[in-house]
């Protein structure tokens, strides 16, 4: 990995290292789909906060729309308004922890009042509709397309007779116009939302000053994005190597417990289950925390002054100018 992948890898971590606070923030901002930039190689279906959360508004809406009013049915609408509050909070938090990491990466290793946990949230909350304006518009450039585009093109192919020409065809579209969009819009939302915290920019100015970021260095973007794809897998075959690790003397344990104690084999579960519930939320938070200050880091990079080009891009630069201005 050349100079500058391990500057800001290294960086990265020294952040957290000395700014332990930011995996309050991780816990938060894992819930916006942060691996949703390859996530689409292996599946096109959304699984982030911001597509659940308004998917299952619109759903509550619809039945508090269509809903009798009696007094039978209180219980149930009360519960979907409390469903309705609960995932507006944890957007809210999701949103806003994603402008804090920004904001708390910005500030480095700075030791003074404005590196805290709460000048770092308070700076994601003020910014938290820009943010959810470029969150929503990624979404929705997916599906303005995928409607307005692609299923007319399916469409039409049904009329066709061969089902091996519409697979085809599909299958070109998926691959080669889908997958290309939605990364595409994905390292432009991450470079917009640095624009929104760091440069005080609008959603529609912060977008399109994003999009002129990647396509100068989408090689650098694309490069950190199969980095980071590489580190995610070996994160997760750690992670679970050591839920197995910290779970299998507890279930040992309990199977030789519970010949001689139903209630010790209960405490030990109940313990083992908590253990491994713990380790699970730190490895998710430190996993969303270092994502995005990672991003944040080539981000300031990126738009700071002076040549900070990688090996890969400075290699293209010289042999395919075109393609890496």
């Amino acid at each position: 990995m050349d100079s500058f992948y391990r500057k800001v890898y290294l960086r990265s971590w020294q952040i957290i290292k000395n700014n332990w606070y930011v995996l309050f923030f991780g816990l938060f901002v894992s819930a916006l789909g942060l691996t949703g930039d390859f996530k689409v190689l292996s599946n096109l279906e959304t699984s982030d906060i911001v597509s659940t959360t308004l998917l299952d508004w619109l759903n509550i809406f619809q039945t508090f729309a269509t809903a009798d009013m009696t007094w039978d049915k209180m219980p149930t609408l009360v519960m979907l308004l409390g469903t309705f509050l609960f995932f507006a909070v944890i957007l809210v938090m999701a949103i806003s922890s994603q402008g804090a990491l920004i904001k708390a990466t910005a500030n480095g290793d700075k030791k003074n009042d404005k590196n805290n946990l709460v000048y770092n949230l308070q700076a994601g909350v003020e910014k938290f509709w820009p943010l959810f304006g470029m969150n929503v518009l990624n979404k929705l450039i997916s599906f303005v397309f995928i409607v307005g585009v692609v299923v007319p093109i399916i469409y039409l192919l049904s009329f066709s007779q061969s089902a091996s020409l519409i697979n085809l065809i599909i299958a070109i579209i998926v691959f080669f116009v889908l997958i290309p969009l939605a990364v595409i819009i994905s390292f432009v939302t991450r470079y917009g939302a640095s624009y929104i915290i760091l440069k005080n920019q609008s959603v529609t100015q912060a977008f399109f000053n994003a999009w002129r970021l990647f396509r100068v260095n989408w090689i650098i973007s694309l490069e950190n994005a199969l980095a980071l794809l590489v580190f995610t897998l070996v994160y997760t075959i750690a992670l679970i190597s050591a839920l197995a690790f910290i779970i299998t003397p507890f279930l040992i344990l309990g199977y030789i417990v519970a010949q001689i104690s139903a209630l010790g084999f209960w405490l030990l579960l109940i313990v083992g289950s908590l253990a491994a519930i713990l380790l699970f939320l730190a490895a998710v938070s430190f996993f969303g925390a270092y994502y995005t200050i990672v991003w944040t880091e080539v981000f300031i990079r990126l738009t700071s002054r002076g040549k900070n080009e990688s090996k890969a891009h400075r290699l293209a630069k010289k042999h395919l100018p075109r393609l890496a201005k």
